[in-house]
């Protein structure tokens, strides 16, 4: 039976708070309302990291219907240090999976990879979620992919039967709107509001960090600690506090 990774223990800092639910499963919140949620399978030799955002296309106004899913595809197009093809390259160098969906509650952002290639799962998933650009050109590019989607959904029977039936149950609601939005907002967004939706709702306290395999909980909170950085703020933070961070210095042009 394969055995945990090799311990790099490293003591949880002070303002850490963990809850031990399962000898398997543990739970731990950090500064600024991060929490990171590990489940130990010792019978893998592997590692799925995700990233959970609980922002979907329930928090959109009808002009930006989409957004989420719009934003979900512009973050795997760039960071401040990796082009989209340097993202897919380091994932399929050591034979992962690196993917995102958007739903109508959340949206996830995950990795799949062997459990020795933990710290690039984190790295990865934590760069394209943190630090994704929202550059004008890819905004471009992006938009004629949604745009394609959107005409395959409504090519699809099934697809457009379950948005039909939602919109008669919910109304006007946003819950009652596709989440890959319609084409006459996916059009009309701008790079504008997009990054001002990234810049906005992903903060830490709407995020889960779900991390399971043969992996050890200590272990993953210090990578979390790493590669978080200074998104983990340290007693009360509020929203503006958050969005004045210079951990959105990779965002010029900012709106506050």
């Amino acid at each position: 039976m394969p055995q945990p990774p090799a311990a790099r223990s490293r003591a949880l800092h002070r303002g850490a708070r963990t809850d031990e639910t399962s000898e398997a499963v543990r739970r731990t919140s950090l500064p600024g309302g991060l929490r990171v949620v590990t489940e130990y399978i010792p019978s893998v030799r592997s590692a799925s990291v995700g990233v959970w955002v609980g922002v979907g296309s329930r928090d959109e106004g009808r002009s930006v219907a989409g957004a989420a899913h719009f934003l979900e595809h512009l973050l795997f197009k760039s960071t401040p240090t990796r082009t989209a093809v340097q993202i897919a390259q380091a994932v399929d160098a050591v034979g992962g999976e690196l993917n995102a969906f958007t739903a109508r509650e959340h949206t996830c952002y995950y990795a799949h990879v062997l459990d020795t290639d933990l710290e690039l799962a984190v790295d990865l998933v934590a760069d394209v979620v943190l630090r994704g650009r929202c550059a004008a050109d890819d905004v471009e590019v992006e938009r004629d992919v949604v745009l394609e989607e959107i005409a395959m959904r409504d090519d699809d029977p099934e697809d457009t039967l379950g948005d039909v039936f939602l919109s008669a149950m919910f109304g006007e609601h946003p819950v009652g709107r596709p989440v890959i939005g319609s084409v006459d907002s996916v059009s009309t967004m701008t790079r504008g509001q997009l990054h001002s939706f990234h810049v906005r709702r992903y903060i830490p306290e709407r995020m889960v960090v779900a991390v399971a395999g043969n992996v050890e909980h200590d272990e993953v909170i210090a990578l979390v600690r790493e590669h978080f950085g200074s998104r983990l703020m340290r007693g009360p933070c509020s929203r503006r506090s958050a969005l004045r961070s210079t951990c959105w210095a990779a965002f010029p042009g900012s709106p506050h």
